[in-house]
């Protein structure tokens, strides 16, 4: 049966709703009112030529730039009027009757001319839905206005007043946490035994005082006074006695420290005594872990909460430069703030972390985890250790180096000399270890690091690239492989063992490639081989930029500490990019197909500026590839020789050496004096270079090999992506620049087709990765035996099933969205899948290469 509601006019919600109603009434009448004014105006009135108004106003804009259409709320005059549910007020008062559709527009013109002689409503005013700016002025207007009322609330909550317990009615002396906030000093001791670990704070001297929870207040002949009481830690309920008797009680044990998020709390381990058998015994691992605890060490005498602990490695994910000895100060500080007291060992939080950090893993290894698999790229689960092992490294090292002769120096591209291209170096007399080389996939997954201890010699990525040859990788990126590759190909001449390395392709990183030569690049960079899509081979910049803020903290460890403070992190970052795989590859392949369609574009329309053929278009490709793999003739005079070639040579190298400094001013230096001091010597060796370019330019006779100094200005700049050309390069090759042009955009073009099969390859890896992994844990769990005492086992197989078989239905979602018309590619995986990731509990009937 219906209740009906009767309304109370001096209802606040009651007055606050109406004046909503009306608001909004009146919005919407003036809005259709304006609209319809608009409507005739414009076909009474001739369309006017400009596209600005009678008044001088052009039309709205967005925030972005451009015309676009946007909500706005126009200010208005307030109109008195009353709501009723019982009177209809019309706005007209017609003495003849009309159809409905006169009376409204005739309603709707009156209305309009009313809109009409309203100041207001000629100018709206801009929406603060539309205007950021207007936005946040407001919110700081609103802030200000109620800073004094937050300060006023502010102190009042300091006051005590006079609180009553809310169990017994007495006065109370003790404010806990919510719901029960006060309590007498009876009660609180009663409440406090199951509750030790709130936060206390009691008023007995007029003002609100933290207090421990080894305090409790008693009431005395002469008021209140305080007194020791022992805490016991709470535990989850133990088993009964061997005797079978189920009446015991709970003594304080010996004590222990207990470290939370809010600190640390000094209690008592509970101590149970049968009073049957007046058998006694305490909790055990079991119970501690089953109640939320950690060890601290094996005596069990202070522990840790498994939740500090799991925010302790998130932080450290989140924040590589946070030190476990300012998370240790938090939580002194938290102590305090509770009105308790104690120091927290630093050392023994970071191995105890280190300690269940290595369980969780092992405990994840049985769950079939494979932390350092792309599942993108990786057709098959590859398991192994993060950081590899020093001496294998060095014995590695050793003997490449015995069979091969090292050539001594830097290794040079163009005129240019690179840090990293060497073959051999000096091990460095004050460091241990220099850094880290590490091996990433395409999608950013770390794979394989370790550690340097004599710079970065060729030797290193030589052994990552052999202990990632089980992946079956395609391709080789490197930002010096232009000189890496013909070391291997040595190295591999003599160690037969290593040929199969040579299987792979080089890769030379784009963004790197624009600072080596300009033939380099066209024969190197992995814009132009075949097969590598859009990969852009500087993955590993993302790592190192993430990985480089751990060393803040990783080179105050020991060695091995270092080593799994290390992988910890590199698991953190493979976790967050395995959690949104499936995201970026299929925003990656709708911005590949949206850019391909953009590309193909421009392609054709360069072709048709440069009015060539596709015959024409092949010539050219032809030609820029034999200009590059051919060497540059000296041109030079016989009398001028020798001073073209050193002016020639001078500036390709100032050339080279700038535009590299300036793509690493920011990546390979985080000191703002340093990077003071580099600014200063690139500005020197942009004035060398531009005095070199001007001597060029008097040596030479024709005014056709001379270089343009705003090309090169231009280029420097990094707005530019086209490599510079020299004069002294295109002997012979005629419109080489204009090739190059056409060349670089159909190589980009090419570049995109392969991307978007390579991206569909990959989402069908990863939705197979999946599913193989769903059924190998599917299977595992069929032949785990509860009986045997694997039930806990079985329970992680179980949630570690549940989680991938949620997971892939997520993913398939998100790449049907993504592929659009061609999602049956991905089908039948969800046909197979039907009984493949199907519970064990549901029924028996239902079972069944890029890097």
């Amino acid at each position: 049966m219906a209740t009906k509601h009767k309304l109370d006019s001096k209802d606040p919600h009651y007055q606050e709703g109406r004046r909503m109603a009306l608001e909004l009434k009146h919005e919407h009448i003036l809005a259709e009112a304006k609209r319809a004014a608009d409507e005739r105006k414009r076909i009474r009135d001739p369309p006017h030529t400009s596209k600005r108004d009678s008044v001088g106003r052009g039309k709205p804009r967005g925030r972005r730039g451009g015309r676009r259409q946007a909500s706005a709320t126009a200010t208005y005059p307030t109109v008195e009027c009353s709501l009723s549910s019982s009177v209809e007020v019309p706005l007209t008062a017609t003495s003849t009757k009309l159809n409905p559709q006169e009376e409204f527009e005739k309603n709707r013109e009156r209305l309009s001319d009313i809109l009409a002689s309203c100041p207001s409503a000629a100018q709206p005013q801009s929406s603060s839905a539309s205007s950021w700016s207007f936005r946040q002025q407001k919110a700081s207007e609103r802030w200000k206005e109620a800073r004094p009322y937050h300060l006023k609330c502010l102190i009042s909550k300091e006051a005590v007043g006079h609180p009553l317990c809310c169990l017994c009615n007495e006065p109370a002396v003790i404010r806990l946490c919510l719901p029960e906030e006060w309590f007498c000093g009876d009660c609180d001791v009663l409440h406090h035994k199951k509750h030790p670990l709130h936060n206390r704070e009691c008023v007995i001297r007029g003002f609100f005082e933290a207090i421990p929870p080894t305090t409790c207040i008693i009431k005395g002949e002469d008021g209140y006074c305080t007194h020791e009481q022992a805490c016991i830690l709470p535990t989850v309920k133990v088993p009964d006695c061997f005797c079978g008797g189920t009446n015991f009680t709970v003594l304080p044990g010996k004590p222990v420290i207990l470290i939370t998020i809010n600190g640390r709390f000094d209690l008592h381990q509970p101590l149970y005594e049968c009073q049957t058998c007046q058998q006694q015994w305490t909790p055990d691992l079991k119970d501690l872990l089953r109640s939320g605890y950690w060890p601290a060490s094996v005596t069990n005498s202070t522990l840790y909460t498994l939740d500090l602990l799991s925010s302790l490695q998130e932080l450290k994910i989140i924040s590589p430069g946070f030190s476990r000895q300012a998370f240790a100060k938090l939580l002194e500080h938290r102590t305090k703030c509770g009105g308790r007291s104690g120091p927290i060992n630093g050392d023994a939080l970071q191995r105890s972390f280190l300690e269940l950090s290595y369980a969780s893993f092992e405990e994840d290894q049985l769950c079939c985890s494979a932390p350092f698999t792309c599942p993108a790229c990786t057709p098959e689960m590859l398991a192994g250790v993060f950081v590899a092992e020093d001496s294998a490294v060095s014995r590695f090292v050793d003997t490449i180096q015995k069979a091969v002769k090292n050539t001594q120096g830097r290794g040079t591209c163009g005129d240019s000399q690179w840090t990293a291209a060497r073959e051999t170096s000096r091990r460095a007399s004050k460091l241990d270890e220099e850094g880290m080389e590490v091996a990433v996939c395409r999608h950013g997954f770390l794979l394989k690091a370790l550690n340097m201890y004599r710079g970065e010699i060729f030797a290193y990525p030589l052994y990552l690239q052999r202990e990632l040859m089980p992946a079956k990788a395609q391709f080789f990126a490197m930002d010096v492989a232009c000189k890496y590759w013909p070391y291997l190909e040595k190295v591999a001449s003599v160690l037969p063992a290593l040929q199969e390395l040579t299987t792979m392709k080089p890769f030379l990183s784009v963004m790197h490639a624009r600072a080596h030569a300009t033939k380099c690049e066209i024969n190197w960079s992995g814009r132009n081989q075949e097969g590598a899509g859009t990969t852009a081979g500087e993955e590993v910049e993302q790592v190192n930029s993430y990985l480089s803020r751990c060393a803040l903290t990783t080179k105050y460890m020991s060695k091995a500490a270092r080593v799994d403070m290390l992988t910890l992190h590199a698991m953190g970052w493979n976790e967050k990019k395995n959690l949104s795989l499936h995201q970026a590859l299929s925003t990656r392949y709708v911005k590949t197909c949206q850019r391909l369609h953009d590309e193909t574009a421009r392609l054709a329309d360069l072709k048709t500026e440069l009015d060539c053929t596709d015959e024409v278009v092949s010539q050219w490709l032809s030609d820029v590839k034999e200009w590059a793999a051919g060497e540059t003739p000296d041109t030079s005079r016989a009398s001028q020789g020798t001073t073209h070639r050193g002016l020639q040579q001078s500036i390709e190298g100032l050339y080279l050496s700038v535009r590299h400094r300036k793509r690493t001013l920011y990546r390979q230096n985080d000191s703002s004096k340093f990077r003071h001091r580099l600014r200063r010597k690139l500005a020197e060796d942009k004035k060398l270079l531009l005095q070199e370019i001007q001597k060029y330019n008097d040596l030479v006779l024709e005014s056709a090999t001379t270089i343009d100094v705003a090309v090169v200005e231009h280029s420097l700049t990094g707005e530019s992506t086209v490599s510079q050309i020299w004069p002294w390069e295109v002997h012979g090759s005629a419109n080489i620049s204009i090739k190059k042009r056409v060349h670089d955009q159909v190589m980009l073009t090419r570049r995109l087709h392969e991307e978007t099969s390579v991206l569909v390859l990959e989402m069908a890896q990863h939705c197979t990765w999946l599913q193989s992994l769903a059924m190998v844990l599917k299977n595992k769990l069929a032949e785990e035996d509860v009986d045997q005492g694997n039930e806990g086992l079985c329970c992680l197989l179980r949630r570690r099933l549940s989680e991938v078989s949620e997971r892939f239905q997520v993913v398939l979602q998100q790449y049907k969205i993504a592929l659009g018309p061609e999602a049956s590619v991905l089908l039948h995986v969800e046909e197979e899948d039907q009984s493949g990731l199907s519970s064990p509990e549901t029924s028996e009937d239902e079972e069944e290469n890029t890097i």
